[in-house]
């Protein structure tokens, strides 16, 4: 066995501008998965942006504070130290990989991708029919893999999961249920 964590932070715009991040402490045994703690937090240095609302909602909602972006990289870091993590997982990765790169620094982490993983099941034969079906739009590379269609939003609705809320936390835990379902934490480890 050994721990890791999934990971997704939501931005003002594209890459720019940490909003919040979500992380799920994870207990992995193959694809066995045990969830061991949770963290979100909501950075107080920006007051726009695409999801800005959904982040405001939830942490009212949940009464969660804002808090500043080094209280939150010191409390994601003495997360990590603690679960002794240094893998994260993250649906396209290199997204979550560049903004916690530029505003959580001190979080030094192997990323993992869920979603090549995710184009290639989905395009095997035991999915892709019915993913067609509901995604008539989508279609295969010439190396098998889904061309377009994969985003978690689309992938959470086929599996039943629902939308994607936008608010890390939720998302991360969506992003968890999919690796879960689809397989993928073996084959994000093996690629």
């Amino acid at each position: 066995m050994r721990n890791a964590v999934v990971i997704d932070t939501e931005t003002v715009t594209g890459t720019y501008g940490l909003l919040s991040v979500g992380a799920v402490v994870i207990e992995m045994d193959g694809e066995r998965i045990c969830p061991l703690d949770t963290f979100f937090g909501f950075s107080d240095e920006f007051d726009y942006g695409f999801f800005f609302a959904q982040q405001q909602t939830y942490t009212k909602r949940n009464n969660i504070k804002r808090k500043a972006r080094l209280d939150i990289e010191k409390e994601l870091f003495d997360m990590l130290c603690r679960y002794k993590i240094n893998t994260a997982f993250a649906y396209n990765a290199r997204f979550d990989k560049t903004v916690v790169q530029t505003y959580l620094p001190s979080l030094k982490l192997n990323w993992l991708d869920l979603m090549a993983p995710a184009r290639q099941v989905l395009a095997d034969a035991a999915h892709y029919p019915a993913y067609k079906k509901l995604y008539p739009y989508c279609e295969l590379t010439r190396n098998g893999l889904l061309k377009r269609g994969y985003s978690v939003e689309c992938v959470g609705r086929y599996l039943g999961l629902g939308q994607e809320t936008h608010v890390a936390i939720e998302d991360a835990l969506m992003e968890i249920e999919i690796a879960v379902r689809l397989g993928l934490f073996s084959r994000a480890a093996a690629c």
